[in-house]
């Protein structure tokens, strides 16, 4: 392909920060390939509702609706609506989730009507002008800090199994108190994939200690049911199941419905090792009795689209279930039981400013939970408590993030980000790349260049305006689409800048045999953005995940900038974990793109070595082949993970760390098999995570855990962006999960 070129997308609801410009393409382009792009996948004809997620914010709780009914909605299932006061300033919060309707075949292309007189065309772009730029920018600035109590409304969709929607079943819920210890007693919650309800490691002495487990794409219950869609098991259900036995493990669990081969899809919890009971085996296996388990199982094809398209509403409405099961305990057992959630998921787009759709829709349900227990148990404060957990994520090697400071002039010259983004051939789905500049940034112009072709200039690109590409001269053929969106809201609210982003999706390189569709080009695309902004402010960049998950043959294959600065080994021990200036491609910024938020804990993965006479962290100097370097004479006992993604300074930092590898040639950390009585290793962030999850949950059962303790080099820059300051100590060797 030598040229391409763009025709502006003709979209009913409008191409602003009112719809997720990941769920139009999914929707509108990806639907069909991106369900259908595992070997055991899910009829895409199944998928015929949609949920849909809506989160606001303003300047006072008045200016927020009161609960909506979209035309076609069959269901409202939340509304959460919640004042923060930061600093002195207030901010009212509020989340909507329903489900609609929904008709694959009505989204799956654009309809790009030909103008009079041939096709439809994009204007050419008028050259460049200064004061014209900064003036537009400026007015449009304005505009925003002048909107009425400022809301900022995103607008999130994503598909939803037909056989997962209750028909016609009446909602019941019922909790009878257990009696358990006021003092000691704490939830923890697990937001995963392929979680075992039935393992050993969740067992008390009365049962099971899960106490509800919704699996969000199973088949709905017939009669009564107590989820919107998918299906809750209670402890109830979960014993009768256990008192079964001897049957076997992988029977009981079909009978729940979590390990049926009949239907198509993905069964991780019948592998030998599922992402979600090794997490919830680290963050609460082999607890005391009162130490409560409540699961979320998200959808197959949430775990399965790594890039996060489809995730946002399926995590929050998981969020707000375990707080509202945690909130209905409270009430039944008459005292208010802390809770700890763990999520160890991440992604590697996003604003990375607390300002993410899945941040700012936590930090609304954790306070909105706050609030209504310090009005049911106003006696009782102490042990009202939230902790959300997240890993800091693991790639610091990808080649997935970049950034470029403003220019030394300032506005009157353009900085310019030029991107070699290397999409690789036989990738069945598709590749993401985000732009993210400040809000104010002036004459945004975007120039394109594919796989051996010229460059050419984005024409048309506006907040409301989106457009797609293809092949020049053939508008059928859809490879790609480019959207503009802008954070909404006022600095003043939350002492946030907001900014606004570019966001460019490419089809897959490689169409599975059952869609006829035009593939995207696979080689080197050169993205150059060029915008107005001060030399105190930045263009950065970020590549989605597109690998295959745990459990999953997901025949993705991940993009990556690939720019021949970029120091990838050092001159001695292997891959450099440093960066040294010299390409805009940075280790530094790869943080997990929701672990910004102010409600969450981030937890950062280290390596274990042989112990040493020393210990500690070493700055990057002293790493093998880093600029002025000087040989060390002792190595630390333990290090950050080579994967363990690093903060850039004007972010968010990790909190702390906990184990990720035990060493460099055994790695993982133990946990729990995906059958009872079995053990299995897994590393990364994601098991970090829960191993810091546990030591919260730990304190609230007055078991007084030890650590974590301060680094000795915890006030190192370098350390602090990929660990944070403090950490727990590695794992014993009898650990913990083992029946």
């Amino acid at each position: 392909m030598t040229t391409i070129s763009f025709t502006p997308e003709d979209d009913p609801e409008g191409v602003t920060a009112m719809f997720d410009p990941y769920s139009a393409w999914s929707l509108r382009y990806a639907l069909d390939f991106d369900l259908t792009a595992t070997e055991d996948r899910d009829d895409p004809h199944d998928f015929r509702y949609m949920f849909t997620v809506d989160t606001m914010q303003a300047g006072d709780i008045e200016d927020l609706p009161e609960p909506f009914r979209v035309e076609g909605e069959t269901d409202v299932v939340l509304l959460t609506r919640s004042v923060n006061i930061d600093g002195g300033v207030e901010s009212a919060q509020a989340t909507f989730q329903s489900i609609a309707p929904f008709d694959p075949a009505q989204n799956r292309f654009s309809k790009l009507a030909p103008a009079e007189g041939g096709e439809k065309r994009l204007a050419d772009a008028p050259p460049p002008d200064e004061r014209a730029e900064l003036a537009a920018a400026e007015a449009e600035e304005a505009e925003d800090q002048a909107q009425p109590g400022s809301r900022d409304t995103l607008h999130f969709r994503a598909p939803l199994r037909k056989i997962s929607l209750p028909t016609g079943a009446t909602r019941t819920m019922e909790y009878t108190a257990q009696g358990l210890p006021e003092a000691t007693t704490t939830i923890v919650g697990v937001i995963d994939d392929g979680i075992n309800p039935l393992h050993s490691a969740f067992r008390g002495s009365t049962g099971t200690r899960v106490d509800f487990a919704w699996v969000q794409d199973a088949a709905a219950p017939t009669g009564s049911t107590t989820v919107p869609f998918g299906r809750e098991l209670t402890k109830a259900e979960i014993d009768a199941q256990l008192a079964l036995a001897p049957k076997p493990e992988i029977d009981q669990l079909h009978a729940l419905g979590l390990a049926d081969y009949a239907r198509a899809g993905v069964n991780t919890v019948a592998h030998r090792l599922s992402h979600g009971t090794h997490v919830a085996s680290l963050a609460a296996g082999d607890g005391p009795d009162h130490l409560r388990l409540l699961t979320v199982q998200l959808p197959a094809t949430v775990t399965m689209n790594t890039s996060g398209a489809f995730m946002s509403p399926f995590v929050l409405a998981g969020a707000a279930h375990i707080l509202d099961r945690a909130w209905l305990m409270s009430l039944a057992e008459g005292f208010p039981i802390p809770v700890v959630i763990n999520f160890s998921y991440s992604l590697s787009g996003g604003p990375h400013n607390g300002l993410h759709f899945l941040e700012r829709a936590i930090d609304t349900l954790v306070q909105a939970h706050l609030e209504r227990l310090a009005r049911q148990f106003p006696t009782k404060p102490g042990r009202a408590e939230v902790e959300v957990v997240l890993p800091s994520g693991n790639r610091l090697a990808a080649r997935g993030h970049a950034e470029k400071p403003g220019d030394a002039a300032g506005p009157s010259v353009k900085t310019v980000l030029t991107l070699p983004w290397r999409v690789q051939p036989g990738d069945e789905s598709s590749n993401f790349l985000e732009l993210w500049m400040p809000r104010t940034a002036a004459g945004v112009e975007l120039w394109l260049t594919p796989p051996g072709g010229t460059p050419t200039r984005v024409t048309g690109l506006s907040g409301s305006q989106a457009v797609v590409i293809h092949p020049a001269g053939n508008p059928a053929a859809v490879i790609g689409r480019i959207s503009l969106d802008r954070q909404k809201g006022q600095e003043a609210l939350d002492g946030v800048a907001r900014k606004k982003r570019v966001l460019i999706a490419l089809a897959p390189s490689c169409m599975p045999p059952s869609v006829g569709r035009r593939p995207a080009p696979s080689g080197l695309w050169t993205v150059e953005l060029r915008a107005r902004i001060t030399n105190d402010q930045r263009i950065e960049a970020w590549i989605q995940r597109d690998d295959a998950p745990l459990g999953y043959r997901r025949p993705g294959r991940q993009s990556y900038f690939d720019d021949p600065a970029y120091p990838r080994w050092d001159a001695m021990t292997g891959p450099a974990d440093y960066d040294d200036g010299a390409s805009v491609v940075l280790r530094s910024g790869s943080l997990n793109g929701i672990a910004t938020g102010r409600r969450s804990t981030v937890v950062g993965p280290t390596v274990t070595r042989a112990p040493r006479l020393s210990s500690g962290f070493p700055p990057a100097g002293d790493a093998p082949g880093a600029p002025g370097y000087e040989r060390l004479g002792l190595a630390p006992e333990r290090a950050a993970a080579l994967y363990g993604a690093s903060a850039a300074p004007h972010m968010r930092r990790p909190d702390a760390s906990a184990e990720g590898d035990r060493s460099l040639v055994m790695q993982g950390v133990l946990g729990a098999g995906a059958a009872s009585g079995s053990r299995m290793p897994m590393n990364g962030s994601s098991v970090a995570a829960p191993q810091y999850t546990r030591f919260l949950a730990d304190g609230y059962l007055g078991l007084a855990p030890p650590g974590p303790a301060l680094w000795p080099a915890a006030n190192e820059a370098e350390h602090q962006a990929r660990l944070g300051a403090r950490a727990l100590p590695p794992q014993s060797s009898g650990v913990a999960v083992h029946r």
